[in-house]
C-alpha cells in the first residue's frame, strides 16, 4: 500500500537513530516553529531571510522550543548528534512535509524516460520507527579511523591514495552545514575540519589538505563525497522510485538537499606526476564491444552453454532496446520465455533466451572489473536452467529469485512495517469484497427474515 499523501503526515513519535539514541518528536512543535525559520511571510520570525544552508535551518527547527527530546522525555540539543542521527531527523522533516521539497527532475536510469519526484515523500520510515537498525549491509556502521582508498591526487609534494575519516557532531561541522548550495564551494581548512578529513595519505595539516582537494581532480573529489555521505548518510536514507514507463527501479538521495554535491570543484589541469590522471574519460579501461561484437561473443557463449548442457532449439536473441526488469525493478542482464504449442493457425513458438545489451554495457561501465565473457556465459547458464526446469514442470530457480526480491524489499521496510501493511490490504480486500456484494447479502438477509416470518405463523 502506497504512503499517504504528505499532507495527511505527522511527524514520528519516537526514533530510533543510527547511533543507538531514542528520541522523541514533537509533530506540533516543529509545525509551529518552522515558519520562523524558514522565513515565511506573517510568521513569528517576521519577514526576515531564512538563513544560509537548508541543513542549517532543519538543525534549527529541530533546535526550536519542545520539538526534539530524549527517550525520557528530556529537551535534547541537535546539535550534539552525531551527523548521521541528524541527517535522518532532517529526512523525517522533509518527509512529514515540515520542511518543503520541491520535486526533483530526473530521467530513469533503464529507459530515460523523464519523471519528478520530491524523492523524501518515499522514504520508508518503517526501521526508524520500530526500531530496527539491525541489517548487516544497510545499517552496517562506517569504519571511522580507516584509510579508505581514493583516486590519486596530489597532496604537497607526495601522492595521496587515501583518505581517513572521523565522526563529527552537528556542532563541529556547522560551517559546513551553513553552507547554501548555491554558488561554488571554496575548501578552506575549517571546512576540512567539519567534514571530518583528518589525513590525506599521511599528511594531516587541515591546511595542506585544503589545498590539495582544491586542486582535486573530478574523481578524487567525488570519491571523497562519496565516502563523506556513506559516512554521515545512513544507507536507508533513499527513495525508490519505479519507472512508470518501464518498471526499472531508481533509487534517489534523502534528503534531496546535503550539504556536499559531487559536483566537480572546478575543472583540473591534467599533473602528469600523478598516474592516471592526463587519460580522457574516453580512454579509461577497456572500450566495451559495439552491438555485433557483443551478439558474436554472445552466440559463441550460447553455442558452448548448449552443447555442455545438452540442449537446442532454444532462439537466442540480442536485444538492444529498454532491457526488460525483474520484479524488483532491476534491469536484467538476460530472460528466459517458455515456448508455446502451435495456435489455430498451426504456429509454434519455441523458446526463447534474451540477451540485453544495454544491461552489459551499463553493468561495464559502472564497475571495472565487470567480466564481460564471464558474465556472457554465466547468463545464458543461468535462462539455460530456467528452461531445463520448466520442461521438469516446476522451476525452484524462479521461485528462489522471487524469494530474494521479497527479502529486499522486507529488508527495506522493516517487518513490522510490512505486517501493517499486509493487514491493510486484506481489511481493503474485505471491505472491496463487501461493497461488490452487498446487494447480495441483502437479498439473502431479507429472504432469510422472510422465511423466519413464514416459520413463526
Amino acid at each position: 500500500m502506497p504512503n499517504p499523501a504528505p499532507a495527511q503526515r505527522l511527524l514520528p513519535a519516537q526514533v530510533h537513530l543510527p547511533s543507538g539514541n531514542v528520541v522523541r518528536l514533537s509533530d506540533a512543535a516543529a509545525r509551529a516553529h518552522a515558519p520562523a525559520v524558514l522565513g515565511a511571510p506573517g510568521s513569528r520570525g517576521g519577514d526576515a531571510p531564512a538563513p544560509a544552508g537548508r541543513c542549517a535551518r532543519d538543525v534549527q527547527i529541530l533546535a526550536g522550543p519542545s520539538v526534539l527530546a530524549d527517550a525520557r522525555g528530556a529537551p535534547l540539543d541537535p546539535r550534539g548528534l552525531p551527523l548521521a542521527d541528524a541527517h535522518v531527523l532532517r529526512a523525517l522533516l522533509a518527509f512529514a512535509g515540515v520542511t518543503p521539497e520541491e520535486p526533483g527532475a530526473y530521467t530513469c536510469e533503464n529507459c530515460g524516460a523523464p519523471f519528478e519526484v520530491a524523492p523524501s515523500s518515499l522514504l520508508e520510515i518503517g526501521p526508524f520507527t520500530d526500531g530496527e537498525l539491525d541489517d548487516p549491509e544497510l545499517d552496517r556502521p562506517f569504519h571511522f579511523g580507516a584509510l579508505h582508498p581514493i583516486p590519486a591526487l596530489r597532496v604537497g609534494r607526495a601522492v595521496c591514495r587515501g583518505v581517513r575519516l572521523v565522526e563529527r557532531t552537528v556542532e563541529e561541522a556547522m560551517p559546513l552545514l551553513r553552507l547554501s548550495s548555491d554558488g561554488a564551494l571554496r575548501v578552506t581548512p575549517s571546512l576540512v575540519v567539519a567534514m571530518g578529513i583528518a589525513a590525506l595519505g599521511r599528511e594531516r595539516r587541515a591546511s595542506v589538505i585544503a589545498d590539495a582537494l582544491a586542486r582535486a581532480p573530478d574523481e578524487s573529489w567525488a570519491a571523497i563525497v562519496d565516502l563523506y555521505h556513506e559516512a554521515r548518510y545512513p544507507a536507508r536514507l533513499l527513495a525508490v522510485h519505479r519507472c512508470q514507463a518501464c518498471g526499472a527501479r531508481n533509487d534517489l538521495d534523502v534528503p534531496l538537499e546535503r550539504e556536499l554535491a559531487r559536483a566537480p570543484l572546478r575543472a583540473p589541469e591534467a599533473d602528469p606526476d600523478v598516474p592516471g590522471e592526463a587519460t580522457s574519460a574516453a580512454g579509461e579501461g577497456r572500450a566495451f564491444p559495439d552491438l555485433d561484437a557483443f551478439e558474436a561473443r554472445v552466440r559463441a557463449a550460447a553455442e558452448r552453454v548448449y552443447e555442455a548442457r545438452g540442449v537446442r532449439n532454444i532462439d537466442l536473441f540480442i536485444d538492444a532496446g529498454v532491457p526488460a526488469c525483474d520484479d524488483g525493478g532491476e534491469p536484467l542482464l538476460g530472460c528466459y520465455t517458455p515456448g508455446t504449442p502451435a495456435d489455430e493457425l498451426g504456429i509454434a513458438r519455441p523458446p526463447e533466451i534474451r540477451i540485453f545489451y544495454r544491461t552489459f554495457r551499463t553493468e561495464a561501465r559502472e564497475d571495472p572489473g565487470f567480466d564481460v565473457d564471464a558474465e556472457i556465459d554465466e547468463t545464458i547458464d543461468h535462462e539455460v536452467t530456467h528452461h531445463l526446469h520448466h520442461l521438469a514442470g516446476s522451476d525452484p530457480l524462479d521461485d528462489e529469485e522471487h524469494e530474494q526480491i521479497e527479502r529486499e524489499n522486507l529488508r527495506r521496510i522493516g517487518h513490522a512495517e510490512a505486517a501493517r501493511r499486509a493487514r491493510r490490504g486484506a481489511l481493503a480486500d474485505v471491505a472491496g469484497f463487501l461493497r461488490a456484494t452487498w446487494p447480495a447479502w441483502l437479498i439473502a438477509a431479507v429472504g432469510t427474515a422472510l422465511a423466519w416470518c413464514e416459520g413463526g405463523r
